[in-house]
C-alpha cells in the first residue's frame, strides 16, 4: 500500500509520494519489497498521491526480477478500499503491507503461523514503548481478541500493529466496492463481529514507522552505517550516511546524519541527529539538531536550528535562529525567509 499523503511529513512530501522518501539513500518502499521477497517477487502498489513518480521509479532497472503491477487510486480508496480494487488479480494467501516503514523481518513465519492456524487475518505485532501512538492489539493464544486504536490512556497492550498482514481472499466479501474503507477501522472489526479466525503474531527484528519527521530521523541514522569515512579536517561520529558528491568543510562535527547527494556543508558546521536531503547547503558556523533540511534547502552562516523540518527550495538569511517548527512556502514555491 504506497497511496499515503504524510501530511505529517510536509513540506518533505510536497512533491513526493510518503513511500519513495529515501532512508539511507534509498525510497523506504524498498525495504518492505526487500523483506517481501523472501516470499514471493509478485507485487501489486497501490498508489494515489503522487502516483507517476512511484511508477517512474520502477519503469527502470529497479524492476528487475520483479513482477510488479500498479493499481493507480485518483481517489484514494482508504487501505481495505485499495485493495477491493484488486481483487480480480487474487486467489491465494496473500500478504498486505504499509509501504512507509522500515520493515526488516523475517515475514516466513507470519505466512507459517497464519496457514498453521487457519486464519483469515493475521497482524504481525511488535512490542512498543508508547502504545498512544499506534493500533494495539489484545492477543490470546495467538488470537485477537480486541484492537484499540491510538489508546491515550489505559492502553489494553503494548503489542501494536505494523501495517503487514497475511490474508485470505474471503476479505473481499467484507469491503464494499469504490467505497473510502479501512482494513483496522472497519474490516477488521467486520471480521471478527462473523466470527473469522485474526490472528496476531509477535514478530522479530526491525520496524520503524517513518510518519513523523522524527521516526524518519530515526531510521536513516538506524540504517546508516557506522562512520568509517575520514573527511580531512573534519570529524564523523556514530552512525552516517553520506551520499554521492556530498562536500564537507573544514573543522566540521557530524554525528548521528544522512546527507544526501550533492549537499555542501561548509566550514565550522554542527550537525546532529538530523537528515540533509540532495542539494542543500549548509552556510558556515551554522549548527542543525534534531531537524530535517528538505530538498534543495539553503542555509547562511551562522543559522541555528533545532527540532525543525525546513521546506525545500528555502533560502534561510545569515545569523537566523529556528526551534520547534515546521517552514515552508509551499508547494512548487521555493523562496527567501
Amino acid at each position: 500500500m504506497a497511496g499515503g499523503l504524510g501530511t505529517r511529513l510536509r513540506p518533505i512530501t510536497d512533491n513526493i509520494p510518503k513511500s519513495l522518501i529515501p532512508v539511507a539513500g534509498k525510497p523506504v518502499v524498498f525495504y518492505l519489497m526487500e523483506a517481501l521477497a523472501r516470499v514471493s517477487n509478485d507485487y501489486i502498489l497501490t498508489v494515489s498521491y503522487r502516483y507517476d513518480k512511484v511508477i517512474d521509479l520502477f519503469s527502470g532497472k529497479s524492476v528487475k526480477g520483479k513482477n510488479i503491477l500498479f493499481s493507480v487510486e485518483k481517489e484514494p480508496l482508504g487501505t481495505a478500499g485499495g485493495l477491493k480494487k484488486v481483487e480480480k488479480f487474487i486467489e491465494e494467501t496473500f500478504i498486505v503491507g504499509n509501504a512507509d516503514t522500515i520493515f526488516q523481518q523475517d515475514v516466513r513465519g507470519l505466512v507459517d503461523f497464519h496457514r498453521r492456524n487457519k486464519n483469515t487475518v493475521t497482524l504481525g505485532l511488535t512490542p512498543v514503548d508508547d502504545p498512544s501512538e499506534y493500533g494495539v492489539a489484545k492477543v490470546r493464544n495467538g488470537r485477537i481478541l480486541e484492537f484499540q486504536e491510538k489508546p491515550k490512556t489505559n492502553p489494553i497492550s503494548n503489542l501494536a500493529n505494523v501495517g503487514v498482514y497475511v490474508m485470505e481472499p474471503e476479505i473481499f466479501d467484507y469491503i464494499e466496492k469504490g467505497k473510502q474503507v479501512d482494513v483496522a477501522k472497519e474490516m477488521l472489526p467486520a471480521l471478527q463481529h462473523d466470527g473469522k479466525r485474526i490472528g496476531g503474531f509477535r514478530m522479530k527484528g526491525t520496524w520503524i514507522d517513518i510518519g513523523r519527521p522524527r521516526d524518519l530521523i530515526k531510521a536513516n541514522v538506524f540504517v546508516a552505517g557506522k562512520a568509517t569515512r575520514k573527511v580531512h579536517g573534519s570529524k564523523l561520529k556514530g552512525k552516517i550516511y553520506l551520499g554521492k558528491n556530498v562536500r564537507i568543510g573544514k573543522n566540521c562535527v557530524l554525528e548521528d546524519v544522512a546527507v544526501y547527494d550533492g549537499a555542501v556543508i561548509e566550514d565550522n558546521v554542527r550537525i546532529k541527529n538530523s537528515v540533509v536531503y540532495d542539494n542543500s547547503s549548509v552556510g558556515g558556523g551554522s549548527k542543525i539538531e534534531d531537524s530535517i533540511l528538505s530538498f534543495g534547502s539553503v542555509l547562511g552562516e551562522g543559522v541555528i536550528i533545532s527540532d525543525s523540518v525546513i521546506g525545500g527550495g528555502l533560502l534561510l538569511r545569515k545569523g537566523g535562529k529556528i526551534e520547534g517548527t515546521v517552514v515552508s512556502l509551499g508547494e512548487d514555491k521555493p523562496g527567501d525567509y
